[in-house]
C-alpha cells in the first residue's frame, strides 16, 4: 500500500479528511496480483486480428508496407468506415444517451457483420495465398477488396468489450496484446509468405471464437459483480465498471477537430516516410525486424509498468510524443539519402506506427467511456483519420516519385506537418472538461478539493508534486492544529490502510464521503460514475464490516492506534 498523509479534524462536527498520495512503486507483481484473478485469453483476441493483418496487409513487417497492396486494401477500408458512418448518422446519435447509441445497430446486424467480416478476411487470406503460387491481377485486386472489407468490423467489434472494462483492465489487455502479437509478429516474418498466408486463415475464426466466449465471460462477471458488488472478493478487475458518463459531450467540437487534425498531420509524414524517397516499401532486414518488433514489446511493457505497476500519472501528450519523436528520428535519417541508413529509418517509422496504433485504440477507448455517441463510431472516426491521410501520403510518393528538387520541398513538408503535429497533440490542455487518461495513475498526486477548515484545492493544484501538494493543503488547516501530528498520524493511516487492505480509490471516495458530500458530487470531483462510487462504498464497508457513513466516521474515531 502507498504511503499516506493523513489529518483527521473536528470542525463543528464535521469530519476533514485531507489526504495525499505518496508515489509508490510495486512493479509487475502487483500487476499480476490484480490481472490474474480475472486474466482471460479470450480478452486477447486482438493478437489475432494483428497477426492477420500483418500477414495480409503489411507484408509481415520485413519492409514497411506492402506497397499497392497496402495502399488500396486500406483505402478499401476507409471507403467501408465511411458508409458505416453514415448509415449511424442517419440514424441520429446525436444527443442520445450512451445506451440508446450502442442500440443503434441491432444485435442481428453485429452479428451479420462479424459473420461476414471473418468470411471475407478469411477469403482474402485464400485469395493472397493464390496469388503468392500463381500472380494474378484480378485475383490480388479481389483479395485487397476483401481484406479492406472485413477488417473494419473485424477489428472494430473488439472495441464493444473493451469499454465494459475499467481503465486498468483496458490498458493490460490493449498492451499486452499489442507486444504478444510484436513478439509473435516476428517469428511469422521469418516464414515463408506462403505458409503465413495459411496461418493468417485461422485468425479470423479464432478471433470470432474469442469475442463470443469473451462476451459470455464479461456477461458472467457483470452478473456476478451485481449480485455480489459490496463484498471482499469482489475487487479490483472482477468488478466491471459497465457505467458511462457523458462528459465530453459538453466538450467543444473545435477540441475534437483539433485532435483529430492533429492525427491527420502525423499519420500523413508518417505515409509518405514509408515510401522515402522514391515510392518503394523500405526493406527491413531481419536485424532491423528484431529491433522494429521488440521495441514494440518494450515500449508495451514500459507502459503498463508505469501506469499499473509504478501507478505514476499518464499523459496523452507524453505518450504520443513517443510516436513523434520516433518519426522524426526516422525522417531525419531518411533525409540524408544514404542507402546505409534507410533501414534504421524505416525500422524508427514502423515502430511509431505501431505504437501508434495501440495508443490510438486506447485513446477511442477512453473518449467512448465519457461520451454518449457509440464506441465503434468513435472508434471509426479516430481509424479514418488514422488511415485515409497515411495512404494518400503513401500514394502520393508511389505515383510522384519525386526528383531531387522536389525531395528538399517534401522533407520542408514533412517537417512542417510533424510540427502542426507537435502543437495540436503534445499538449494537456485539452479537452477542458477531462483529461485523456485521467483515471490512469492512481498512486500520483491525487489531491482533490477539500473543504471545511482546510479550504478548497483545484484539479490543477493537483497536478503538483505531492510533497508541494501536501504542504499547500496542510497550510489552509486551522492554526490550532499543532504540524507535529502529521507524523504520528501518517503512521496511524498506514496501519489503518493495512489492516483493512483498502486501495487507493477507496480511500479517495472515503475522503470525500466523510467531508460531507453526495455519491453523486463524489463522482463528479473523481471523474467515476455513481454506480462506481457505490460500488467502492460497498467494498469498503464489507472490509470495515459497517453499514453506513456514521458507521465509517465512528470506527475512525474509536480506532485503536
Amino acid at each position: 500500500m502507498p504511503g499516506i498523509h493523513c489529518i483527521i479534524l473536528r470542525d463543528r462536527e464535521t469530519l476533514v479528511l485531507v489526504a495525499g498520495y505518496k508515489n509508490s512503486r510495486f512493479g509487475f507483481a502487483s500487476i499480476l496480483g490484480e490481472a490474474l484473478p480475472a486474466f482471460s485469453l479470450n480478452l486477447c483476441g486482438l493478437v489475432a486480428i494483428r497477426l492477420w493483418i500483418q500477414c495480409n496487409i503489411y507484408d509481415r513487417y520485413t519492409s514497411t508496407d506492402s506497397g499497392i497492396i497496402t495502399i488500396v486494401t486500406n483505402l478499401v477500408r476507409v471507403a467501408v468506415i465511411f458508409v458505416l458512418l453514415a448509415i449511424a448518422l442517419r440514424r441520429g446519435y446525436v444527443g442520445r444517451t450512451w445506451h440508446a447509441a450502442q442500440a443503434m445497430f441491432s444485435s442481428r446486424a453485429l452479428s451479420a457483420l462479424s459473420y461476414a467480416s471473418v468470411f471475407l478476411m478469411t477469403l482474402s487470406s485464400a485469395l493472397f495465398f493464390i496469388n503468392e503460387g500463381q500472380p494474378n491481377m484480378a485475383v490480388l485486386i479481389t483479395a485487397c477488396v476483401c481484406a479492406g472489407a472485413g477488417i473494419v468490423w473485424g477489428g472494430g467489434m473488439w472495441i464493444c468489450h473493451y469499454v465494459r472494462m475499467q481503465t486498468n483492465e483496458a490498458l493490460f489487455y490493449a498492451f499486452v496484446s499489442l507486444g504478444v502479437s510484436s513478439a509473435l509478429g516476428f517469428f511469422v516474418g521469418l516464414m515463408d509468405p506462403g505458409i503465413s498466408y495459411l496461418i493468417s486463415m485461422l485468425m479470423p475464426p479464432l478471433s470470432v471464437v474469442m469475442y463470443q466466449k469473451a462476451r459470455i465471460e464479461l456477461d458472467a462477471r457483470h452478473q456476478a459483480s451485481r449480485l455480489d458488488s459490496g463484498t471482499s472478493s469482489q475487487t479490483g478487475w472482477l468488478v466491471l465498471d459497465e457505467s458511462r458518463d457523458s462528459v465530453y459531450d459538453k466538450e467543444p467540437k473545435s477540441t475534437f477537430i483539433r485532435l483529430i487534425g492533429g492525427i491527420v498531420c502525423f499519420n500523413l509524414v508518417l505515409g509518405i516516410a514509408r515510401g522515402f524517397p522514391d515510392g518503394t516499401s523500405i526493406a527491413l532486414p531481419v536485424p532491423f525486424q528484431v529491433l522494429h518488433q521488440s521495441m514494440v514489446v518494450l515500449l508495451s511493457l514500459g507502459l503498463i509498468w508505469w501506469a499499473l505497476g509504478a501507478k505514476k500519472k499518464v499523459r496523452f501528450s507524453t505518450l504520443w510524443n513517443i510516436s513523434v519523436t520516433l518519426i522524426v528520428l526516422g525522417v531525419l535519417l531518411l533525409a540524408f539519402l544514404d542507402n546505409r541508413l534507410d533501414p534504421l529509418g524505416g525500422t524508427l517509422i514502423s515502430i511509431s506506427n505501431t505504437f501508434a496504433v495501440g495508443l490510438l485504440w486506447y485513446c477511442c477507448y477512453d473518449v467512448a467511456r465519457h461520451s454518449s455517441v457509440a464506441a465503434y463510431i468513435v472508434l471509426g472516426i479516430a481509424w479514418a483519420a488514422h488511415i485515409l491521410p497515411r495512404e494518400i501520403g503513401r500514394a502520393g510518393i508511389w505515383l510522384l516519385e519525386p526528383q531531387s528538387t522536389a525531395i528538399t520541398l517534401l522533407i520542408a513538408f514533412m517537417v512542417l506537418a510533424l510540427a502542426v503535429t507537435m502543437v495540436l497533440l503534445l499538449n494537456d490542455s485539452i479537452p477542458n472538461t477531462r483529461r485523456i487518461f485521467a483515471e490512469l495513475g492512481e498512486g500520483g498526486a491525487l489531491i482533490r478539493a477539500c473543504e471545511g477548515s482546510a479550504g478548497r484545492q483545484t484539479w490543477n493544484q493537483a497536478d503538483s508534486s505531492v510533497e508541494d501538494a501536501h504542504e499547500n493543503t496542510t497550510a489552509r488547516v486551522d492554526a490550532r492544529v499543532d504540524a507535529r501530528v502529521d507524523t504520528r498520524v501518517d503512521a496511524r493511516w498506514q496501519m489503518l490502510s493495512k489492516r483493512y487492505f483498502l486501495t487507493e480509490r477507496e480511500i479517495e471516495v472515503v475522503r470525500l464521503l466523510t467531508q460531507g458530500r453526495s455519491r453523486a458530487d463524489i463522482g463528479k470531483k473523481l471523474y467515476i460514475t455513481e454506480n462506481t462510487v457505490r460500488t467502492h462504498l460497498k467494498s469498503v464497508y464489507g472490509k470495515l464490516g459497517i453499514h453506513s457513513k456514521q458507521g465509517l466516521i465512528d470506527l475512525l474515531e474509536n480506532q485503536k492506534w
